[in-house]
Formats: structure tokens, C-alpha cells, sequence
């Protein structure tokens, strides 16, 4: 049916999860939407369409492979080997911007690689959660071991025409998935409905604990797995921030305002534009901010302090597409049908790194704070995109 072959085997994304999870709660409260209806309120105004606001409260870390108890994150994208030898890895150098480059406005630092040059692909693409923690720490690193957690599968299939439901002359595909080897799952962390405010009435106090021991469809191509609660806490690596220097690390893919640059941060200098918020003390400013038709954003009246600190450099990987079916979108209302596809959207691949300059320690602790374990993806965060963790990153010494 085509002439490219199209790499499908691919982790699952945290959305997938989210719209697994979301969806068998509403199944089991008996809330599955049949139609769209005006969505959330944005300065006293319905967004968007939406099926239900029931469980909108749920959030998600994850998914993560695990495997006899250790947990494996995407490895970072500033790590290089130096040494075939002797097998060592370390973080790429991050030096001063000279000459002519075609580095984008904000960055002031080159991250380069002093490597030889190759087309051999990295075969280790996971990392697990002692490796990232002496990462994140700026320790010496050996060539962490293959974990191995998963087998490509190719299998071949016939096209179908859509308006016979019968087989196309002459025209097969290939599809690649991924298989789980014996042992490996699939770790996340979900969050529990709010306690300030009365829960949805079609909610029936479900919370994601209630699809323990149940199975679950994941993903578009209606795959099963089973809900089991884990006793142990769901930790992300994380180290204790020295100096000014701040490194942000993606552990899921993010999708931002401006392509690779986060819409919180200023376009021509580099800026961060985040505020170190209170959740608590917060709360009521995004209700008025929800509520209010005659709501605006005043900087000034912000009471929440500013974050002093700059984005001077970036190592990204390849954008990864990300799009989905809607079983509910209708180009009429009152149409009846099976829904249609999602915009495909590109997003910053996870183990991606950004880079940050802070005023003082202070304020890269405000940074911290702001970053780490946070979803800070501009859009869909609350399914898990753009979480990220933090670490030191230093500048390299001039010869």
C-alpha cells in the first residue's frame, strides 16, 4: 500500500494512558459520552467541545518500563560515548557561542559533540533509575547496561476499502509492534480526586484505585493490560540542586507554543517567564480566572514571586508526531458517525535538555521548584506531556 516503512513500535505515550484510564472510569460509572457538548470555561466562556466533565481531575505520570522493581526512564540526549574501549559515557560539553553559528536567538552556549563521527545508532535507549540520579548529579558514568525490554514484531496486512469493507487488489502493509518480554510492565502514577470541592455526581466516587485487578484497553490499536496497585512510592530520579546552573531533562515528549521553545519563555532573550506558585494559595485566582467573563491577566497585580532565570542552550532529539483518533469529533453536531483524526502534532522528544541560568542560587532553587516532576508541556500537560526532571550542569573550561 505504500513504499516507506513506518517504525510504529514505539513506547506508549502518557495520552494514550490517560484516555485508557479516563475512559474505563467513565465506563464503570456508566458516564460514556455519545456526543460533544460546549467545554471547559476560559474567562467565563465555553472552549472547545467536550464529552463530559466527569474525572477531569485526573492526572498522570508515566507510563515507565519496570522490571524486577527497577524503573527505566528515556535517556538523556546530551550523553555521548567518548571512549569505545573503555565504554564510557559522559555529558556533552557546553561552551561559550562563537563565530558563526545558526544556533536560535535565545541560546548563548553550544552543547557539542567532540566524537568521532558515526551513523551507528545508540543502542541503549533507556537508562534506569540509579543511572539517572548519578546523571542528574554530574557523576562519572559507565555504558549502562541493554536493558532489553521489549521484541519488534513486523506482521503483514491487507488494505481494506473503506466503502466495501473488502480487500484491495494487489496491496499489503507492513505494521511494527512492540511486544513486552516476560517480566516488564508498564509503571505510572495517577492522581486522587480533589478534596476542596464535591466530586462529580456521575462519578460515583471512583478514583483510579477502583480499576485495580480490572483490564483495561490501551491505546489505538485496542490492546489489553491489567491495573494493579503498587505499594511502593512512585519516585522520580531527583538530586539536590547546587549553584546557579539549572538542566531540565523531559522524561515524557512535550508539545510547546513555539515548536522547541516552551511558550514560557521569551521569545528574543531567553527569559523564563514562570512564577513560583503556591497551589494552595493559587487556587482561588484560577477560579475567577475560570469564571469570571470580565477576567484578565494584569502582570503587575500577579502576587506570585518571578522566577530570575534565562534558557542559554538546548540538546534536543528528533520531533516526535503525535496525533490520535476522536471517537467523538463531528464536523456536524448532529451528525452520526465513528468521529475523525486528531491534528498530528510535533513534540520535543523525551530525554530532550534545556538548559537554565538563574540570578543566584535562590532563584535556581524558585527554578527547581517550578520544573521538577511538573507537567510542563504548553498543551495536553494534564495527560502527562512535558514532565521533567531537574539537575547541575556546569560550563566547560576553557583549554
Amino acid at each position: 500500500a505504500g513504499s516507506s516503512f513506518g517504525r510504529g513500535a514505539r513506547w506508549p505515550l502518557s495520552t494514550s494512558l490517560y484516555g485508557a484510564l479516563r475512559s474505563a472510569l467513565l465506563a464503570e460509572a456508566g458516564a460514556l459520552p455519545s456526543r460533544t457538548r460546549p467545554g471547559a470555561r476560559r474567562k467565563g466562556v465555553p472552549d472547545g467541545q467536550i464529552g463530559t466533565d466527569a474525572f477531569q481531575w485526573l492526572h498522570v505520570h508515566g507510563p515507565f518500563p519496570v522490571r524486577e522493581n527497577r524503573l527505566y526512564f528515556p535517556r538523556p540526549a546530551d550523553l555521548v560515548r567518548v571512549d569505545k574501549a573503555k565504554a564510557m559515557e559522559r555529558m556533552l560539553p557546553i561552551a561559550e557561542r562563537r563565530g558563526k553559528n545558526n544556533l536560535p536567538r535565545p541560546l548563548r552556549y553550544c552543547v557539542a559533540s567532540f566524537a568521532s563521527p558515526s551513523k551507528e545508532e545508540r543502542p541503549i535507549r533507556w537508562v534506569d533509575h540509579e543511572f539517572y540520579k548519578a546523571y542528574l548529579a554530574g557523576e562519572r558514568l559507565g555504558l549502562p547496561e541493554d536493558p532489553e525490554l521489549w521484541d519488534s514484531e513486523r506482521r503483514i496486512g491487507v488494505a481494506i476499502d473503506p466503502n466495501t469493507r473488502t480487500a484491495k487488489e494487489g496491496q499489503l502493509y507492513v505494521a511494527e509492534h512492540l511486544r513486552l518480554r516476560e517480566g516488564v510492565a508498564l509503571r505510572f502514577a495517577a492522581s486522587d480526586p480533589p478534596k476542596h470541592k464535591a466530586r462529580h455526581p456521575e462519578e460515583r466516587d471512583l478514583t483510579v484505585a477502583s480499576l485495580c485487578g480490572r483490564t483495561v484497553s490501551v491505546g489505538g490499536e485496542g490492546r489489553f493490560a491489567r491495573v494493579e496497585l503498587v505499594r511502593e512510592p512512585f519516585l522520580l530520579p531527583g538530586v539536590d540542586c547546587v549553584g546557579r546552573c539549572v538542566k531540565w531533562v523531559l522524561l515524557s515528549p512535550a508539545i510547546f507554543a513555539h515548536g522547541w521553545l516552551p511558550g514560557w519563555i521569551e521569545e528574543n532573550s531567553g527569559k523564563v517567564l514562570l512564577r513560583s506558585v503556591e497551589k494552595e494559595s493559587r487556587r482561588e485566582f484560577r477560579r475567577r480566572r475560570r469564571e469570571d467573563p470580565d477576567w484578565s491577566y494584569r502582570d503587575e497585580a500577579d502576587p506570585a514571586e518571578r522566577i530570575t532565570a534565562h534558557l542559554v542552550a538546548a540538546c534536543l532529539g528528533k520531533p516526535e508526531p503525535l496525533g490520535g483518533w476522536d471517537l467523538l469529533y463531528r464536523k456536524d453536531p448532529e451528525a452520526v458517525g465513528s468521529g475523525g483524526a486528531k491534528a498530528t502534532l510535533l513534540s520535543v522528544s523525551a530525554g530532550s535538555v534545556y538548559y537554565f541560568e538563574a540570578a543566584d542560587e535562590r532563584e535556581a532553587q524558585k527554578l527547581v521548584s517550578a520544573l521538577h516532576g511538573r507537567c510542563r508541556s504548553d498543551f495536553l500537560g494534564e495527560k502527562g506531556l512535558g514532565l521533567g526532571v531537574c539537575g547541575s550542569w556546569r560550563l566547560a573550561k576553557e583549554e
